[in-house]
């Protein structure tokens, strides 16, 4: 099961990641009109918001384990066929965002299921593993395009999710052990509309500007590093780096605030990292130094937010089925959230050729991020 948590996180950010660096080399090959590039990362977060809420149906009513293998069937066929032409671009892309949009989901509902009593720790695990391969597919993507070319590179990423499926097969036969503990709130169900708490909502404010602010940057990042007068491989490297200085945080975040009962020291840290890694990239100049300062705060602020968001679906939980749920309504509405942030940041740019009031904008929503965070840090449950 361990395994399976670290082949799970290994999926849920690499297909995503491996984009950014290589935008330019996939308009040139297929002949896409530059204002469907942003589409490329903001199409799976759309994915996100339309499937999240019907995972726990499904889960319910499939299994588990069931489901989670065909999420890795569906986003295994979208890297195969996303290299061959504009129209198999879209509709991989489609699959690829509906494939994670379930692991994204099933992660905290795989960790409440067999390792009730270890949630941070075990967070810790598909996250760090999530975010390891997350920078080094943002790292090496440009330089081993450059090599193979983009069309083979995305292709070799059909193996990952294969080898998960096939783990995920081998483990059913554990799902019958899993600790009595879990399996005894499997069959219970939350005591009140998910919809109707404004402690869900909340959720969902923190977990959708979060992603707002990572994908955005993970989309444009590259481009403001160009523009400052870096190369586009330079650009790529560093975008790896901001996903390496996020290693540190995917491994403390949930195990500190899994030992905690209040979060709200955890989220002004956040808060704070998003202004110093945004606010340093409105200071001109070509410096790699500079860039690597940004990139290394917004590694950790990027992360740091997610990891909270993900453990506090369950910390705030007191079984499976009301993480699953406010897991499917945070996931879903957020990421309807987020997808404003990469499509709205390429038309701001078209309108006014300038990055300073856009990283404006980002620093204004991690300051509303910040307060949501602070009002749920307030409630000890969802359900209340």
């Amino acid at each position: 099961m361990v395994t399976l948590l670290i082949l799970v996180g290994l999926n849920m950010r690499t297909g995503l990641t491996i984009v950014p660096p290589v935008l330019s080399n996939i308009q040139h090959s297929l002949n896409l009109p530059g204002w469907f590039l942003g589409s490329l990362t903001t199409i799976p977060l759309l994915c996100f918001t339309a499937v999240s809420p019907f995972v726990d149906r499904l889960r319910q009513k499939f299994g588990l384990i069931r489901i989670l293998s065909i999420a890795l069937l569906v986003l295994a066929a979208g890297f195969f066929i996303r290299v061959y032409s504009f129209e198999l671009l879209l509709l991989g892309t489609l699959l690829v965002g509906a494939g994670i949009a379930v692991l994204n989901v099933l992660a905290p509902a795989i960790v409440s299921t067999f390792f009730p009593n270890k949630i941070g720790v075990m967070t810790s695990v598909y996250s760090l593993s999530m975010t390891i391969f997350s920078a080094v597919s943002a790292g090496i993507s440009a330089p081993v395009a450059s090599q193979i070319g983009w069309q083979t590179m995305f292709q070799v990423l059909v193996f990952f999710p294969i080898l998960t499926g096939l783990v995920a097969l081998a483990t059913k036969r554990y799902q019958a052990a899993a600790p009595k503990t879990a399996q005894a709130t499997t069959t219970e169900v939350p005591n009140a509309n998910v919809w109707k708490q404004k402690t869900s909502w909340f959720m969902t404010g923190y977990m959708g500007i979060q992603s707002l602010l990572f994908y955005t940057i993970l989309t444009w990042l590259p481009q403001i590093l160009v523009d400052h007068g870096l190369s586009q491989n330079t650009s790529s490297l560093l975008l790896g780096v901001m996903q390496l200085a996020a290693v540190p945080m995917s491994y403390l975040i949930p195990i500190i605030a899994g030992h905690r009962q209040r979060q709200a020291p955890l989220m002004l840290m956040t808060g704070l990292l998003f202004l110093i890694g945004l606010g340093s990239l409105l200071i001109p100049g070509t410096s790699i130094g500079l860039g690597i300062f940004s990139c290394i705060f917004l590694g950790f602020a990027t992360n740091s937010g997610f990891n909270m968001s993900m453990i506090l679906f369950s910390l705030k939980s007191r079984n499976l089925s009301e993480t699953v749920a406010v897991s499917g309504m945070a996931q879903s509405m957020g990421y309807l959230i987020a997808a404003v942030g990469p499509i709205a940041a390429s038309m701001l740019y078209s309108q006014w050729h300038s990055w300073g009031f856009i990283i404006g904008l980002l620093m204004v929503m991690a300051l509303l991020m910040l307060s949501f965070g602070l009002l749920l840090d307030r409630h000890q449950y969802f359900f209340e």
